[in-house]
């Protein structure tokens, strides 16, 4: 059996690993890795940059028509939304969060956000179009979307998709705080956003003081998902919550994501590890090759079962993925 292993059972796909490194810059294995078996890369999050004149304010909506900023210019929306276009499917599940599904019409990327158990509830029947990997022009146009909103990964198709309708153009970023609010602000429901933010932050800190009282705060730990023969970990802004707020412990050269292998591992040594497994079968390192493995059942982590499989929606730009992981969080600190 598998020692000290514990279970968040859900499924991933590998276009949904692909969206996951893609926020971080790239997809591909670092090249260089050093000593201790990690390579890292720490990019710069692009900036968003899709602003209305009053963005971020917390329940004080503007009136339509409204002129939204955004990374390709100046779109004018001059009535509330009913159905949004979305290419960019990380975008949807902000639109769901804050309770307005019901504009959310199509969406690229359709069948990595079916993938997430999490969004079962608002793909039922046809209520969404699935428009595609990427974006089929054909089915775009035959939604006849009020909005497209799109991210500064369309930039490309961005005068074919301007042609189909008006097109907002939102920048990717690590963090799915900086880009709920604009999202909302095309459609009118910034107050939403930022109260989830709020209830996001509030649930946080509750977290955060149960890592306190149960001792878990200033234990060591990894996120990581399988990846080739090892692992890819994961840092940086969207850890932030686990590392910043929760209060585990990184480990020591530690970047914002970068591969590592099992040595690598093993010398760390965390208290904590969480890990995805890889679904698709693309990854060469199983669980059960872990399972039977020396150096892994050696570890610390693993000794005091304190190993949690994982949906990789829980480190992802996701609003509710990221609120699913402070559920889950919650339920182990509960000894749930």
């Amino acid at each position: 059996m598998f020692s000290g292993l514990q279970r968040l059972s859900s499924a991933i796909s590998i276009a949904l690993l692909v969206v996951l490194l893609a926020a971080c810059g790239s997809a591909a294995a670092p090249n260089a890795t050093n000593a201790g078996g990690v390579s890292g890369n720490s990019p710069t999050a692009p900036a968003g940059e899709a602003t209305s004149d009053d963005a971020g304010s917390a329940g004080s909506e503007a009136a339509f028509p409204r002129t939204i900023k955004h990374v390709k210019g100046e779109t004018v929306i001059d009535a509330k939304p009913k159905k949004v276009a979305i290419t960019y499917f990380p975008y949807a599940d902000q639109l769901f969060a804050i309770g307005e599904q019901d504009v959310v019409s199509g969406v690229v990327g359709y069948k990595s956000l079916k993938a997430f158990p999490a969004y079962e509830s608002f793909l039922q029947g046809d209520a969404v179009a699935d428009l595609g990997d990427q974006v089929d022009l054909e089915k775009l146009m035959a939604l006849e979307p009020d909005v497209i909103i799109a991210s500064d990964g369309d930039e490309q198709t961005y005068e074919q998709l301007a042609k189909i309708g008006k097109t907002v153009v939102i920048a990717q970023t690590e963090n799915w705080q900086d880009t709920i609010v604009k999202i909302a602000e095309v459609i009118g429901e910034e107050g939403k956003a930022q109260q989830y933010i709020d209830s996001y932050n509030a649930k946080l800190n509750e977290v955060a003081a149960m890592a306190e009282n149960t001792g878990v705060q200033g234990k060591q730990a990894i996120f990581m998902m399988m990846w080739s023969k090892g692992f890819y970990y994961f840092g940086g802004i969207r850890l932030s919550p686990y590392y910043d707020g929760i209060g585990f412990s990184k480990f020591k050269n530690m970047q914002d994501w970068g591969e590592i292998n099992l040595e690598g591992v093993s010398e760390i040594d965390p208290d904590y590890i969480f890990v995805a497994e890889d679904y698709t079968g693309t990854a060469e390192l199983t669980m059960k090759d872990l399972e039977e493995n020396a150096v892994w059942n050696s570890l610390k982590a693993v000794k005091d079962g304190h190993v949690y499989v994982v949906n990789t929606e829980i480190v992802g730009p996701l609003a509710m993925g990221q609120s699913n992981g402070l559920d889950f969080m919650q339920k182990l600190l509960k000894g749930e």
